[in-house]
């Protein structure tokens, strides 16, 4: 029991040093992305193929009509110390083509409907961001859309809002930094991100103390039962079996 519980511990171990790799190499890609001049998003997408992972945390720019019929909202959302509601706006592009724009997050406690009062415009708008793949659908699932779009989505899902979208949605969304005309009120742009390791580190160093513990403990138990006077074979089995 105690060699099993240690080298599940160590297996945990090593899967947050995985973890960590992962992290950091994910904040090199941002760094390194982040300081790039923001290019055409039509020149991104015929360079990298509409993979959003290739597209993911570079700077694009691109002019098109926001679709505000369409916008849909995804609520219980925190950022830094900010809880709100991320507003969506589909954008119809040049070549048709739909740019899902995610505009920011209308705190808590705004009055009216989310996005009351921080309406786009509805003229030709030149619009910069960062790209960023669509989220993972909701694993308790979105209900399927009758007749229409649904306003309000637990997931950023570019899959699912294409079900009910016009036009050909690209495969990743785009954080808005910046747009000409800018409306009278915007909501509050999306931070970067968190650059830092996190906490699997940490993490790690804990699940490799609980292995040591576990195999201490065992050494510990051993050498208690075989200083028993007298003990027989029998007796000491028990003891190592306990």
């Amino acid at each position: 029991m105690a060699l099993a519980v240690a080298a599940a511990c160590v297996l945990l171990g090593l899967w947050q040093l995985d973890r960590l790799a992962e992290r950091r190499d994910r904040n090199a890609t941002i760094a390194a992305r982040s300081v790039e001049e923001a290019r055409p998003l039509a020149a991104l997408r015929s360079e990298f193929n509409d993979d959003p992972d290739r597209l993911a945390y570079r700077h694009a720019f691109a002019t098109g009509t926001y679709d505000t019929d369409l916008e849909f909202f995804s609520v219980g959302r925190v950022y830094g110390d900010t809880a709100g509601t991320l507003v969506a706006t589909p954008m119809r592009l040049a070549d048709k083509s739909v740019l899902i724009v995610v505009r920011g997050l209308v705190p808590n406690g705004t009055p009216g409907p989310p996005a009351a009062g921080y309406e786009p415009r509805a003229t030709p708008t030149r619009i910069e961001g960062r790209l960023m793949a669509g989220e993972a659908p909701s694993r308790i699932g979105e209900p399927a859309p009758e007749g229409g779009h649904l306003s309000a989505l637990s997931r950023l899902d570019l899959d699912y809002v294409d079900q009910w979208v016009d036009g050909e949605v690209v495969p990743f969304m785009l954080l808005l930094d910046d747009q000409d005309p800018k409306p009278a009120n915007t909501p509050l742009p999306l931070p970067d991100g968190d650059l830092t390791d996190g906490r699997h580190l940490g993490y790690a160093v804990q699940w490799f103390a609980f292995a040591a513990i576990a195999v201490m403990g065992l050494v510990a138990l051993l050498f208690r039962a075989s200083r028993v006077p007298g003990a027989s074979e029998d007796a000491l089995d028990r003891a190592r079996m306990e």
